[in-house]
């Protein structure tokens, strides 16, 4: 098992600081901890025992938060190093990586957090798989924007230690790490918690997609991270209560929900025969009028699909696992049921418009290879 790291040096005098920026109410003095009675809390959301002291972080004001990662936990899409992840996750299923968000918690230390954020466990040791990753819709940073939060280990899990990181999908789909935007947590009553204050600007004017990582340091076991007020934070003239804004830059829209269903009855048989109604697939949203892509993926004989995507055109795609030489097959929507080789139509996706009944039923195999489909992106990993 890897060494694990722990985190220090992180003061009430410091987080107050760093929301003080942000343009937050603070008191003339820092709030001493308050003790609460001995009697146990509420469990919350993020698995902990009662609390003994509080903890007060301030709010963000309304209107500075440009994105907020906690307020819509499902609109990014989870994954571990290997597949896709439901969300919200269970509990008592966290073998392969949980996420979901919680309204308040109780850190190491038994420090009360009345404040919202997300839950994220990577792929435990028996999992062939490892870490976890949240990948949000495309947003466009603006100059001044910053990510906050504070991030800790839940309480009750005295072997919590992992790395975080803030990590984002170029146009070209490449992922890279913005540079300090590694944070080491450990469950430690000495550093219970480190506050997060990153300047955005070397991505200013790009649109991108965030990606939200916990990595464990050689042994996931009790690896249960908080990621307390994850956002975007944008301050001054610039501030817009939009969350987030579309891949243009354009504030103030609002993702559609698209929902459907991937027919495998023309996909290879292997894939519908021995499950019926259909092997899993990712299912692909590729918008016309840049290189971003959003994805999803069905789960074993429940081809369904739901995904919220920003008003646009869009090519849809689903792709499944090959056999022998053949790494995926693909399907797409083509707007015509049934459909045999036809071209990819057009999805387009309205303002405050819902779709549902999207069908992906042309599967290329089954119609000699001759209808045009693009490629898998390689980021996207086949369920």
């Amino acid at each position: 098992m890897g060494t694990k790291m722990r985190n220090n040096k992180n003061t009430l005098l410091s987080l107050l600081l760093f929301f003080l920026a942000a343009g937050c109410a603070i008191p003339p003095d820092p709030p001493e901890p308050t003790t609460t009675p001995d009697t146990p809390t509420p469990k919350q959301s993020a698995e902990t025992q009662g609390a003994q002291v509080s903890l007060q972080l301030p709010t963000p004001i309304p209107g500075t938060v440009a994105l907020d990662m906690a307020a819509k936990p499902c609109s990014a899409s989870w994954s571990n190093n290997g597949e896709y992840l439901p969300c919200p996750g269970n509990l008592d299923q966290i073998t392969d990586g949980y996420a979901d968000s919680f309204d308040s918690a109780v850190i190491a230390g038994a420090i009360q957090v009345n404040q919202p954020g997300l839950l994220t466990i990577p792929a435990q040791s028996e999992s062939q798989f490892a870490a976890i990753f949240g990948k949000f819709p495309p947003f466009t940073v603006m100059q001044g924007d910053r990510f906050r939060a504070v991030l800790a280990c839940a309480d009750g899990h005295p072997d919590c230690a992992a790395a975080l990181s803030l990590e984002y999908f170029t146009p070209d789909n490449r992922v890279i790490q913005l540079p300090d935007a590694k944070w080491e947590i450990a469950s430690t009553q000495e550093s219970p918690y480190t506050i997060v204050d990153l300047d955005l600007d070397l991505l200013a004017g790009q649109t991108v997609q965030f990606l939200l990582a916990v990595r464990d340091n050689g042994d996931p076991e009790d690896d249960y991270a908080l990621w307390i007020i994850p956002h975007i934070a944008r301050i001054g003239g610039a501030a817009t209560d939009a969350i987030p804004p579309n891949p243009a830059g354009i504030t103030g829209k609002e993702t559609v929900p698209v929902s459907g269903i991937v027919d495998m009855r023309s996909a290879p048989p292997y894939l519908y025969d021995d499950h019926p109604p259909g092997s899993p697939a990712s299912v692909v949203f590729f918008d016309l009028s840049s290189a971003m892509f959003l994805t999803v993926s069905t789960k074993n004989t429940h081809p369904d699909f739901s995904i919220d995507v920003f008003p646009g055109e869009y090519h849809v795609l689903a792709y499944s696992y090959g056999v022998g030489d053949v790494p995926y097959v693909s399907g797409a929507y083509t707007g015509i049921d049934p459909s045999c080789g036809q071209p990819m139509a057009v999805l387009e996706v309205l303002p405050d418009k819902p779709l549902s009944g999207v069908i992906i039923n042309d599967w290329n195999w089954s119609c000699g290879g001759t209808a045009e489909r693009l490629e898998k992106p390689e980021e996207v990993s086949l369920p």
